[in-house]
């Protein structure tokens, strides 16, 4: 009986706990210096007037203290009818000070790591937190025996000071790295491939000597990869012990290894799913995407990479959704891994629409012409890839992102994003030049004009003794055909500067001539990196005004004639970036033919190349190799000699150090310079950067450059120098990416040079990158 009454008691207890409810009709708030009565009942969440139970009053506490605004929340009720909440209110950060820390500054350390900040409230979760990120900091930097404290000092006004003591301890070295354990390779075979390294004399300043925690995770992962791309699958780390001395300036690394048995590869199989529409033998076709081979040492790589060149392949067919996996059975008896590639291919999926989006200047049709795939192709990515590097190579738009956006299993909508950027340029500038005195220069130029792809370009150039103007205007798809269309006109008229007492070799012109006409070039894209074009010109040459001191090879040109000419271009290129090259070749070739209407009558030939290649890309990406060469050959017809005005001079623009007629063929008696029948150059250039931020667009280059130019139609030889020799310069040089375009300066000095020939340094020039 007594147990009976005593469960009755205990039940009606429990309900009466669960069934607590009052009717609050006031509510009085203490201990809030800060936070008003309204800001308190919007963080309680809960209405504090009415019926209120025990759980709502728990929740009430709950959600107060979750805004890290209290250290202490008390509710009770008075009277049954009135709720009493009694606060103690977190104080305020007056400000945060930090004391000796040299490794990184209070800015960074406030900015990046603290949480606490002037204003803040303040928890001592979060000052703990902040201490705990501090230490960590300083771990991923070396830095070992480190000691933190703080002090927490009032002010008044419930708000408090924060002064935190580092003790930055000392940047430990690595002395020794071990391997328990290794039994197939070397310790000296295992240093090499983890990051960290052992302190040496020509490593002493090395950041890898030092120790720290995430390079050691990464000399695990490190570590595994080369395990188990060497056929230890069950390869295991048991453990990483970091020995330090007593002053922590050393650290003793060892590692201990469990290798596990060699396995090797067994079968290599396919399997395909059931909904694959497509080619009979495509698993005999995806065969050859497998890397490894049976009896091969097990290697994790190749399974990735062979895993990859099927999807790659799948996906390039329409099989945008494909997925392969690989499945591996371990044959521990004969240490062998059979491994399957397991092959979802779902549907083939086509293309929906293309969506061109944030082109607010360049009209749609530009974009849309330069793509390889239309609305209702099948998806390929290698062609959405040309696609995408065609539009960026307009030279319209800093960016161009393609995204695909999921319409259902079969099809797909492309958006090209794209960012465009400014394509007009207006230069006015002023110079002065040793060989033209005083230079002033007009330029105006627009690579898309009105939007439609067009480029229209102005110069006019004028100084104390030359002139010069061109118009141009570039129409590409010409009437709708893959066809461009170029025309432009030109005048350029050079002063006799020279005088008339030269005893010194001078590339200073001893005549006046003159030049007026228009030309028209058709082009054609034969492939994507193939172009070829059609050209002609229409030149009205006059020679006048020569020096009477003037060599008379260059008398016997005075006069005027018509140059006539008509001539094809071939071009190679599969350059990365015509603006920023960085990988690839440039090749071009044309030929001239001129006497179809006019006065001379003569073929010239010119071939050029370019190579770039980014070398050294272990150690940075942005050390590139540029091999530019370049040669000509003109010959005259109809019993005719080549004209001066048609012969080939070169000089700086080709071999640096040298003045811009420097080398070639030169009148023995008056120095004048006469240009020549032949000419070669090859640059070999190796840019690189300095040091200097990057947004500065300053890189570095070493250079050695060779060239010859040699060949005149006389007879007579004796009256002018004229050598085969080829030309040596070295020399460094410094790129400058400008508001106003790329620029170069650079100091050339020949090695090897004819005594006829004309040296000058340094040379200033545009950066056209190939």
């Amino acid at each position: 009986m007594k147990y009976i009454v005593f469960i009755i008691l205990l039940l009606s207890f429990s309900i009466s706990t669960s069934a607590f409810s009052v009717e609050i009709k006031s509510v009085k708030v203490y201990g809030n210096e800060r936070l008003d009565i309204n800001t308190i009942y919007f963080y309680a969440k809960h209405p504090l007037k009415g019926e209120i139970t025990k759980e709502n009053i728990d929740q009430i506490i709950k959600n107060l203290y979750s805004t890290h605004l209290f250290s202490k929340v008390e509710i009770n009720i008075k009277n049954n009818s009135q709720l009493i909440i009694k606060l103690k209110e977190n104080p305020v950060v007056h400000n945060v000070h930090i004391k000796g820390n040299k490794e990184f500054s209070n800015k960074d350390l406030k900015d990046d790591i603290l949480q606490l900040k002037a204003l803040s409230i303040f928890t001592k979760a979060k000052l703990q937190q902040d201490i705990a990120q501090l230490y960590t900091l300083y771990q991923s930097k070396g830095k070992l025996g480190v000691k933190i404290t703080y002090n927490i000092t009032e002010i008044g006004n419930n708000s408090i000071d924060i002064t935190i003591n580092i003790n930055e301890g000392v940047t430990a070295k690595i002395k020794t790295i071990k391997f328990i354990g290794n039994k197939s390779f070397t310790s000296h075979q295992l240093k090499s491939i983890i990051a960290s390294k052992e302190t040496q004399l020509f490593k002493v300043f090395s950041n890898s000597t030092k120790y720290l925690i995430d390079r050691l995770m990464l000399d695990q992962a490190n570590l595994y990869n080369f395990y188990t791309n060497n056929g230890f699958i069950n390869f295991k780390i048991r453990s990483v012990i970091s020995e330090v001395n007593d002053d922590y300036s050393s650290i003793n690394i060892i590692f201990s290894l469990e290798e596990g048995n060699l396995y090797k590869f067994g079968t290599s199989t396919l399997s395909i799913d059931k909904h694959f529409v497509g080619n009979k033998d495509i698993k005999s076709h995806l065969q050859k995407f497998i890397q490894s081979q049976q009896g091969d040492i097990f290697n994790i790589t190749k399974i990735n990479n062979s895993v990859s060149a099927i999807t790659s392949y799948l996906n390039n067919q329409g099989n945008l959704f494909a997925t392969v996996k690989s499945e591996y059975e371990i044959i521990t008896k004969e240490n062998t891994v059979n491994v399957k590639y397991v092959i979802y291919t779902g549907n083939n999926v086509y293309i929906n629409n293309i969506n061109i989006k944030n082109n607010t200047r360049t009209l749609d049709y530009v974009i849309r012409r330069q793509l390889s795939i239309s609305e209702g192709d099948v998806y390929n990515s290698s062609i959405v890839k040309t696609s995408q590097q065609n539009v960026l190579n307009l030279g319209f738009f800093e960016d161009v992102n393609v995204e695909t956006q999921k319409i259902n299993d079969n099809l797909i909508d492309l958006n090209f994003n794209l960012k465009e950027k400014g394509t007009g340029s207006f230069d006015i500038g002023a110079g002065f030049s040793s060989m033209t005195g005083l230079v002033g220069k007009i330029s105006i130029q627009e690579r898309n004009l009105l939007g439609t792809g067009k480029t229209f370009a102005f110069k006019l150039e004028r100084s104390l003794t030359n002139f010069s103007s061109a118009i141009d205007l570039i129409t590409p798809y010409f009437l709708d055909s893959n066809v461009s269309l170029g025309m432009g006109l030109f005048y350029s008229q050079q002063k006799n500067q020279a005088n008339e007492q030269r005893i010194l070799p001078s590339d200073t012109s001893v005549f006046s001539s003159s030049s007026t006409g228009f030309s028209t070039r058709l082009s054609y894209n034969i492939t994507n990196n193939i172009i070829g074009a059609l050209s002609y010109s229409y030149k009205y040459n006059h020679i006048y005004n020569v020096n009477r001191n003037a060599s008379a090879l260059i008398k016997e040109q005075e006069g005027k004639n018509i140059d006539s000419s008509v001539g094809y271009s071939l071009i190679y290129s599969n350059i990365d970036n015509m603006y920023q090259p960085r990988n690839g070749v440039f090749v071009k070739i044309e030929q001239s033919l001129s006497g179809i209407g006019g006065t001379l009558h003569y073929i010239k030939t010119e071939g050029f190349a370019t190579y770039l290649h980014p070398i050294l890309q272990k150690i940075n990406n942005d050390i590139i190799i540029k091999i530019k060469s370049s040669l000509g050959y003109v010959f005259a017809y109809n019993n005719e000699q080549v004209k001066i005005g048609q012969r080939f001079f070169i000089g700086s623009n080709n071999i640096r150090g040298f003045s811009i007629s420097g080398i070639g063929p030169r009148d023995k008696t008056t120095y004048d310079a006469l240009g020549g029948n032949f000419y070669f150059s090859l640059i070999n250039q190796v840019d690189f950067p300095i040091g200097l931020p990057d947004n500065l667009g300053i890189k570095g280059s070493l250079f050695i450059d060779a060239a010859t130019l040699f060949g005149l139609d006389y007879k007579v030889q004796d009256n002018y120098d004229n050598s085969k020799s080829l030309r040596i310069a070295i020399g460094f040089g410094f790129s400058w990416k400008s508001p106003f375009g790329p620029v170069r300066i650079d100091f050339g000095f020949p090695i090897k040079q004819e005594k006829f020939d004309i040296k000058y340094v340094p040379r200033f020039s545009p950066d056209t990158g190939i």
